[in-house]
């Protein structure tokens, strides 16, 4: 059988993988379903005998499934004679005596969830709400070689198991391939779609943002840094002067898929310059990088966090002859910020007064990456009513990925810097105001 196949552009890369772990995410209207429906009818029809299932949390009646998009792609695609749907078992034969078959997650248990041992592709639609408890019980039941995850799901919290697995849990970064799709996206959308688009653009913005653009939905009241100031951040366009001080800010790797990031910042900029990571570098070649970026942009101020590792890098930056400031995160806060509570320790300082920064006309890079990092920590507060940001370590126990893109820009604030501009321009007008005889001009 021939098929014409092309699916839209953004989901290319999931027809081409093979890793363990498939997942599309995104908003209203972008074809995340469809793209899936075809996928595997495809991989049905050139793979004979192939066996999936498509799995919902719940899912009571066929209505709640995907079982009618898979037969309309199908009819679409030229090839219903080759399938046989059967709704009263569930399921639709397909050839080699293959089977995709349709259920709830709600519907297995530790006992009966061996049945699926031997099937090739769960997909799992609507995936925002799955559990963890069900996630942990799929995930190591579908164990057959070459055997894939497959799970779309528009962003609900960031909380949300299938968003920390699939986006934000280092652990997996090489066995799962992720898109994001959002109705721009998706090249067959009708007019009526656009119309709806349209309605709901014209009223809330957060929730426009969320249902089309697949932002999370609002934000927890203990996140430090919400997902509105750094969506403005990103819209603003730089326009940094000589006078700007330049400061370059470098967060160490702690653990082995940690990364280590060189941020630089001039002034109120925080996107013409984007940010240097690298993985599983040792202290020697974190050094190396940082001088050579030194040497490079000639910056005004360089902060590294000398916590674990990093403390060495300090070291050879300064055995070599550069100038550079170990920041120790657990340390004291050692100034007060405008509009901020007190802090209770040097990191939750430096966030303060980026988050500060951002609100003040800061800019940043539009970057889903850096979006995550920054809205990631929570915080609370201590015994004396001083803010607390979450640590890493907590953060790496709710599966949520280190923000060390994050820790890097707040770096940038340790502590105040003068451009060298501004320096050299004061000590000219002291130059010029001396008298040989007379002294100062000004007395």
């Amino acid at each position: 059988m021939i098929l014409n196949v092309t699916p839209p552009k953004v989901f290319a890369p999931l027809w081409k993988s093979k890793a363990r772990y498939l997942g599309a995410h995104g908003g209203r209207g972008s074809g995340k379903s469809w793209d899936r429906g075809a996928h595997l009818l495809v991989r049905h029809l050139t793979e004979p005998g192939l066996s999936s299932i498509c799995l919902r949390d719940v899912q009571k009646s066929l209505d709640q499934s995907v079982f009618k998009l898979i037969v309309e792609t199908a009819h679409r695609l030229g090839a219903i004679e080759a399938i046989k749907p059967v709704e009263s078992d569930r399921v639709i034969r397909t050839p080699g005596g293959g089977i995709i078959t349709f259920a709830g997650m709600n519907e297995f248990n530790a006992e009966n969830i061996k049945s699926l041992e031997g099937f090739d592709i769960a997909w799992w639609e609507e995936a925002q709400t799955a559990g963890q408890r069900a996630l942990d019980l799929l995930r190591p039941t579908l164990r057959k070689p070459g055997s894939q995850l497959w799970f779309t799901w528009n962003p609900r919290l960031r909380s949300d198991p299938v968003d920390q697995m699939m986006r934000q849990d280092p652990r997996f970064a090489d066995s799962r391939t992720v898109v994001e799709a959002n109705w721009r996206d998706n090249p067959f959308r009708g007019d009526e779609l656009e119309e709806e688009r349209l309605l709901d653009l014209a009223g809330d913005e957060a929730r426009y943002r969320h249902i089309w653009e697949g932002d999370y939905e609002a934000e927890s009241d203990m996140q430090f840094i919400g997902g509105g100031m750094v969506r403005e951040a990103m819209e603003r366009q730089p326009n940094p002067t000589t006078v700007d001080e330049l400061v370059l800010g470098v967060d160490v790797a702690r653990f082995g898929d940690d990364r280590t990031v060189i941020k630089a910042r001039r002034g109120r900029d925080g996107t013409t310059m984007p940010a240097i990571k690298l993985l599983r570098a040792d202290t020697m070649q974190v050094a190396a990088r940082v001088m050579a970026e030194i040497d490079r942009l000639n910056p005004d101020g360089v902060f590294i966090d000398e916590g674990g590792v990093g403390g060495g890098v300090v070291d050879r930056c300064r055995q070599m002859g550069y100038n550079v400031i170990g920041v120790n995160f657990g340390g004291k806060a050692d100034r007060v910020i405008d509009g901020v509570p007190k802090c209770a320790n040097k990191r939750a300082q430096m966030w303060a007064t980026m988050r500060e920064w951002l609100k003040s006309g800061g800019c940043i890079e539009d970057n889903r990456e850096l979006e995550m990092d920054l809205t990631g920590p929570l915080y609370s507060f201590d015994n004396n009513n001083a803010i607390v940001l979450e640590k890493k370590s907590d953060m790496k126990k709710r599966g949520v990925a280190s923000p060390d893109e994050g820790d890097a820009l707040a770096l940038t604030f340790a502590y105040p810097v003068v451009a060298r501009s501004i320096g050299r321009a004061e000590d000219q007008r002291k130059q010029e105001e001396w008298h040989p005889v007379w002294g100062s001009q000004n007395g």
